[in-house]
């Protein structure tokens, strides 16, 4: 943890010190420091808390653009038409240190840091308390879900970072004013990483009544996904094809299911409950979906509705390269009002046009014309979208979403080993996993196979899933992708153009940097 989140650590120290004259602990409940680092139930509803603070960047508070940012918007995939996440993608923030975006990287550093160092607390504790013979498995069980966090969080911090340090204390007032003075290596790095995921998943059970907690399942693919990074392609395959040939777990029939409801179904690995507060780790709302929809309701005779995709303001949404990779197969069900969203249709009675009738689709603005005044319209209100954070049931004019928030599931999974089996140089078997997915979503079967192949297919089956950025920066192909098809060609393409080699990496936010050590580096191409 940086300096400035470990004064904030300290004051309520300062604070009781001094104000002990007056003040008279009382402890009003068991929610208590004590209580949750001393006994095992308290340990358990750490973790819970754990939950709850890992899903906070998601939820909708005062800066709730941050929440689309996390799918993230900067890919080859997403047209940026306004507001601050556009600026997003259009790679104007974070440029330099010194951009006015580049501050909205911290908010990233310290959430994931901060998910680190409460994991490191529960570790910590976990492993000091002297465990009866007959909780041991409660023990295992605390120390596999919080690794595995850890471990995601980390994960997460070295793609986006690349300079990261590691730290498995958690802060205290004894040491809350140490700083790193330098980054870890990458072999560092993933020995901590992929340590923690073994550890989970020896300890984990391949399923969880508690619907959102990790799994046997979900930390092997979170391991497959280290080791692609990583080129281990046969511990990618290994890990990928166990929970395949699990059998608790497959692709559900069809592409109109994957989204569905509250996404307990046989392909989910981890989701993120955002929900009632019912659920392992749910809570707040959040406005994902509001942000990826367009307001097609400005067209007469289109009102807020499901058949439209509820309320949108239209501001991060699928471009021409994605669109056409869809396109390749008519037959594909994806764009087909299950992922993905192509046209709109007129559903309002009252104030409908002449010459359409209700459920025609609408077509009043042409994307091509060049005249600025009618292309942007289409932006504005035709532009197609996905329906991945849509809420089943909704108010169709709220803003908000208690929808749950897919984070990984099997479909990656079958991807995973696709390549890893390519890399291998088995293509029957990579081929047989590939056209597992594109078979459940009606498309033909590809003969052949590279990694084109397979970026594409992860284009089509993973868009707005938050998977974009690391893949393509994974591949190798993170600028030659921005450059040739970010935004669109007539609108929006400011990041083909901007977009420079050392932009693969977030720079480090200079108000963090300011509080490591003093030689501590930023990254390549932001000093």
């Amino acid at each position: 943890m940086n300096r400035l989140n470990k004064l904030f650590f300290l004051l309520p120290f300062l604070l009781l010190a001094g104000c002990e004259d007056y003040l008279e602990d009382e402890l009003l409940s068991e929610t208590s420091a004590t209580f949750l680092y001393s006994s095992p139930e308290g340990l358990e509803s750490a973790v819970v808390g754990l939950y709850n603070l890992n899903r906070a960047l998601y939820e909708d508070d005062e800066w709730n653009y941050a929440r689309a940012l996390t799918i993230p918007a900067k890919s080859d995939l997403v047209f940026g038409r306004s507001g601050e996440i556009a600026l997003y993608a259009f790679m104007t923030w974070g440029r330099t240190v010194n951009d006015f975006g580049a501050r909205r990287f911290d908010r990233f550093w310290r959430h994931h840091y901060r998910v680190v160092d409460r994991a490191n607390a529960i570790i910590q504790a976990t492993e000091a308390l002297d465990w009866p013979e007959e909780d041991l498995a409660v023990r295992d069980q605390i120390l596999a879900e919080t690794r595995a966090m850890r471990a995601h969080n980390y994960f997460t911090l070295y793609r986006l970072f690349n300079n990261i340090f590691l730290t498995t204390e958690p802060t205290t007032p004894e040491n809350a004013l140490e700083v790193p003075q330098a980054p870890d290596s990458e072999a560092e790095i993933f020995a901590l990483i992929n340590g923690d995921l073994d550890y989970a998943i020896a300890h984990l059970e391949w399923t969880t009544e508690d619907f959102g907690r990790w799994t046997q399942a979900s930390a092997r693919h979170l391991r497959a996904k280290t080791a692609i990074w990583q080129r281990d392609w046969e511990t990618a395959a290994e890990q990928s094809e166990a929970v395949i040939n699990d059998e608790n777990y497959s692709l559900v029939a069809s592409t109109s299911e994957v989204f569905d409801g509250d996404m307990q179904h046989s392909e989910a690995l981890f989701v993120l409950q955002m929900g009632d507060g019912t659920s392992i780790g749910s809570g707040p709302l959040n406005r994902i979906h509001f942000l990826l929809v367009p307001q097609y309701n400005r067209i007469d005779g289109a009102e807020f509705g499901p058949e439209n995709g509820n309320r949108g303001a239209g501001q991060l949404l699928m471009n021409d390269y994605l669109r056409d990779l869809l396109a390749e197969d008519p037959a594909d069900t994806r764009d087909e009002r299950t992922y993905y969203l192509t046209h709109y249709i007129y559903n309002d009675p009252d104030n409908l046009p002449d010459s359409v009738q209700l459920g025609d689709t609408i077509r009043v603005y042409d994307q091509y014309d060049p005249d600025p005044n009618v292309h942007q319209q289409f932006y504005l209100t035709s532009t197609p979208a996905t329906l991945k954070y849509l809420q089943e049931g909704s108010v169709p004019e709220e803003a908000n979403s208690v929808s749950n928030i897919m984070v990984f599931r099997l479909a990656e999974t079958y991807l995973i080993a696709a390549e890893a089996r390519m890399e291998m140089g088995d293509n029957e078997r990579a081929l047989e996993y590939l056209n597992a997915v594109r078979t459940r979503a009606g498309a033909f079967e590809k003969t052949e196979i590279d990694q084109t192949v397979v970026m594409d297919e992860r284009a089509r089956e993973l868009a707005f899933e938050g998977q974009r950025w690391f893949t393509i920066k994974r591949m190798g192909r993170l600028v030659e992708q921005i450059r040739n098809y970010a935004g669109n060609v007539n609108w929006r393409n400011a990041a083909r153009e901007r977009i420079e080699d050392h932009h693969v990496n977030w720079p480090i936010p200079e108000s963090e940097l300011l509080l490591l050590g003093p030689n501590y580096p930023q990254n390549e191409g932001y000093e």
